[in-house]
């Protein structure tokens, strides 16, 4: 493309947050391998998929070519563009204004290419991964001569981790900047790393030792919907609570209940195992644990203004979980 040259994401000045070390594992991935492999074969096909993966820099440029090879994937209850899509913000100190999405991938497996022009003088940028696409090759394309820098640094070194479901994934936000990890991260200025797996979250021992392992600021356990019942809850759930506490001691720790608003008798029996899970933890001295009512979310509204299917929430019930669990984490954190 005449006057525009491609720069490679994977070097510095780029920031890439919430995947592993781009540039020592050499793709776009959530997991190491070993440990996705050792935790289901669910999650071992998951691992790759980007969602909360954001790349951050700085330029003057008056263009931005966004120049991608991703997979084509095909969902019938979720849009094109968060399944093959990227979405472009420009930050600022007052907060992000959305630029616009890359057009959706083709059938052919052929590279996507997305011009975006931009604001004079200098713009700080965030472009969000696809949440159900894997990206196999990124690359970014300004005006020649143009400044290259890094972004401005989060507000936190270290990141929020959040571990859960389908919605956790991402499911069903119409492109991957309204995930709600990604509103609250955009009101808070703050990193994160969202380890949802669509269908996959059992609290498996593989991925809770991972997980204890990782340097976090906070750990969100939105982790409810994908245990196959009560019992398996019940065995579950506050053992991995133990083992992430074992390893982090001061963290906040925040455990959210089922957020699909249409609670059965059955969804009213695992907001107790989760309920009794937090009180266990505050009995054993713990003050740095939080209970997040997932039931609270819909606040009496119809449940079909804010959900796809009466568990996966729309724009709007993202941002209704954005806006509770935000509110709790800014108080705890002081953000």
């Amino acid at each position: 493309m005449d006057g525009i040259v491609f720069y490679d994401v994977k070097k510095e000045p780029f920031s890439i947050h919430g995947l592993m070390d781009v540039k020592g594992v050499g793709e776009f991935r959530r997991l190491p391998a070993d440990v996705a492999a050792n935790t289901s074969p669910e999650v071992f096909g998951a691992a790759l998929d980007t969602t909360g993966a954001r790349l951050r820099f700085k330029t003057n440029s008056t263009k931005m070519v966004l120049k991608a090879k991703i997979n084509v994937a095909f969902m019938y209850h979720i849009t094109p563009l968060m399944q093959r899509g990227f979405d472009v913000y420009l930050d600022y100190p007052y907060g992000s204004r959305y630029l616009g999405p890359t057009d959706f991938y083709d059938s052919k497996g052929e590279y996507i290419e997305k011009t975006f022009s931009l604001p004079k003088g200098g713009n700080e940028i965030t472009v969000n991964f696809p949440l159900f696409g894997r990206v196999y090759e990124l690359s970014i394309g300004l005006d020649e001569g143009a400044d290259l820098e890094a972004h401005s640094p989060y507000k936190n070194e270290k990141p929020i981790v959040f571990y859960g479901s389908s919605i956790t994934h991402g499911a069903c936000a119409s492109r991957p900047g309204k995930a709600y990890e990604a509103m609250i991260s955009r009101k808070y200025n703050y990193d994160f790393v969202a380890l949802g797996f669509s269908g996959a979250a059992k609290a498996e021992d593989a991925i809770v030792e991972y997980m204890a392992g990782l340097d976090m600021a906070a750990f969100v356990c939105d982790y409810d919907h994908n245990a196959p019942d009560v019992e398996y809850l019940k065995a579950t759930h506050h053992k991995m609570y133990k083992k992430i506490r074992e390893k982090n001691p001061t963290i906040p720790y925040f455990m959210i209940t089922k957020p699909n608003y249409n609670y059965s008798y059955a969804d009213t029996a695992r907001r107790a195992v989760i309920m009794q899970s937090y009180v266990d933890a505050w009995n054993e001295g713990d003050r740095n644990v939080y209970f997040i009512d997932g039931s609270a979310f819909g606040n009496g509204i119809d449940i079909s203004d804010y959900t796809i299917d009466t568990v996966h929430p729309t724009d709007d019930g993202f941002r209704r979980m954005a806006d509770y669990i935000g509110d709790v984490i800014a108080k705890v954190m002081k953000l």
